[in-house]
């Protein structure tokens, strides 16, 4: 039975989330994750300033299964099985000690020794600590109430390795918890009362997913599912170049920008599933990273919506379903128009720009090909300039165009959203001598409009869209002017 307990799938972080639910029902303002490698004999804690629990709720709590998942619940309560604190602790160590007092005095203890369990055959559960645990339980002396939750013996989670690595790979890990519990506490994390939670020395911010502070961001309309018991907000992230730098580092949050669109399940303000499209059939394209869909639930329907004892996997019922869908279709729709959008227009008379694109998109049958607009104005007078022969000039284009790197301009912008546009001069300035052709037909453009922000606006658009062009038209309209 214990084995099978230690093998419910929980990783590190979704194990200390789970602990830390234990402590924000307890009514806890301030959490703590402390940890140290302790020369080879690591461990960590959980403390929190909750209101603690006396010996009879303790002894419950620490019992396997010790409430009805059926059983009507309060709805701020953030567990259900009864195992959370268990399974938990279990899935990363042998020696789980918990000491909790509700009054600055009477502080009880304790504690599950799998190998004692498993040596004996016997649920036993301690009503002392081991000697060596005095020190890490000493940290509730002076609190007037709370609980510290103490793991030892960590067997699943230090890798049998090289001491130096083993260590530098602990405390790697806690690193990762900390954006982890940032990204599922949000909302605790920035509500009234505010919660705060330090990992280490590391004290969490809060991670917004639906960037709510950007004026940008679009919010659309709430609908109400299941009897209003299920409550859902669709929302389309702002465009990178409507984003700060910050925004654009922290948005893409623990797993990168494409990994976090689709839907956001919270129950009771706690998030369950961060990203992806459920058991719907949508597949995470680079497309649709601006979706983002936010669905509140009660701790009554969990069973309905499949939530399990890791608070980790959802799935709706088949009588929400369509809705789900529609608004998902719907907001992945309104994300793709937004990330297909381009800003930086110039300014000036709103006349109609001829296409001069410098590639043409075509679809052949369920394939699309990208092929080089030998209509475009650059590229004619640079053929013409240099009289290249034709075939030559077929020749050339041929190798370009079955040659773009598409895999790896994906994997590029996924990884750091669009890193492959608008390059500054000082990564990619044009060539001199394409400069001074953009200025000769920016020239031979004002004898026939002689508007020159307008015809600087049309001869760019002949060209890579790139600063370095429209820069250098700005400075000779400037020039003019003065």
């Amino acid at each position: 039975m214990i084995n099978s307990l230690r093998a419910f799938g929980y990783d590190f972080a979704t194990a200390i989330a789970d602990l830390i639910d234990n402590s924000i029902f307890a009514g806890a303002r301030d959490i703590r994750i402390d940890y140290s490698w302790e020369d080879g004999a690591p461990w960590f804690r959980v403390v929190d300033d909750g209101k603690g629990m006396s010996e009879s709720v303790l002894r419950e709590a620490m019992r396997l299964g010790s409430q009805n998942p059926l059983k009507e619940r309060d709805k701020k309560d953030l567990g259900r099985f009864g195992l959370g604190l268990k399974t938990a602790a279990f899935s990363q160590c042998k020696l789980l000690l918990v000491r909790s007092k509700t009054r600055p005095k009477n502080a009880v203890i304790r504690c599950w020794d799998l190998d004692h369990v498993e040596k004996t055959n016997k649920w036993e559960l301690a009503l002392k600590a081991p000697p060596e645990t005095k020190k890490q339980l000493s940290v509730l002396d002076d609190m007037k109430h709370g609980t510290v939750v103490l793991c030892k013996n960590l067997d699943r989670l230090v890798s049998d390795v090289d001491d130096r690595e083993a260590e530098g790979n602990f405390l790697a890990k806690f690193g990762y918890v900390a954006k982890y519990l940032e990204m599922v506490f949000h909302r605790y994390l920035s509500g009234r009362p505010k919660l705060r939670i330090k990992v280490g020395e590391h004290e969490c911010h809060a991670w917004d997913p639906f960037l709510e502070s950007n004026g940008f961001t679009q919010e659309r309309s709430t609908e109400s599912l299941d009897k209003n018991r299920v409550h859902v907000i669709p929302f389309v992230l702002p465009h990178v170049s409507n984003r700060t730098s910050e925004e654009n580092s922290r948005g893409g949050g623990v797993d990168g920008w494409n990994a976090h669109q689709g839907f956001y399940v919270y129950r009771n303000k706690r998030m369950i599933i961060h990203g992806g499209y459920l058991d719907f059939d949508f597949k995470a394209e680079e497309h649709y990273k601006l979706c983002r869909i936010r669905v509140d639930l009660p701790n009554n329907l969990d069973h309905a919506w499949g939530i399990d004892v890791r608070k980790a996997t959802a799935s709706p019922p088949s009588h929400v379903r369509a809705d789900l869908e529609r608004i998902a279709k719907s907001t992945r729709a309104e994300a793709c128009n937004i990330y297909r959008a381009r800003t930086g227009s110039v300014g000036g008379k709103k006349t109609r720009t001829p296409k001069q694109d410098i590639w043409n998109r075509l679809r052949k049958g369920d394939k699309v090909i990208y092929k080089i607009n030998q209509n475009n104005e650059a590229i004619q007078r640079l053929i013409k300039k240099y009289k290249a022969p034709k075939s030559l000039i077929n020749q050339l284009f041929h190798l370009v165009e079955n040659s773009v790197p598409h895999r790896s301009i994906v994997l590029d912008s996924s990884e750091t959203e669009d890193c492959l546009v608008n390059l500054p001069p000082d990564i990619h300035s044009p060539p001199k001598d394409l400069v001074l052709l953009c200025e000769e037909m920016f020239r031979a453009k004002l004898k026939s409009i002689k508007d020159p922000l307008q015809a600087a606006k049309i001869v760019c658009s002949f060209f890579p869209a790139h600063v370095g062009y429209r820069s250098h038209l700005d400075a000779i309209i400037s020039k003019k002017k003065s």
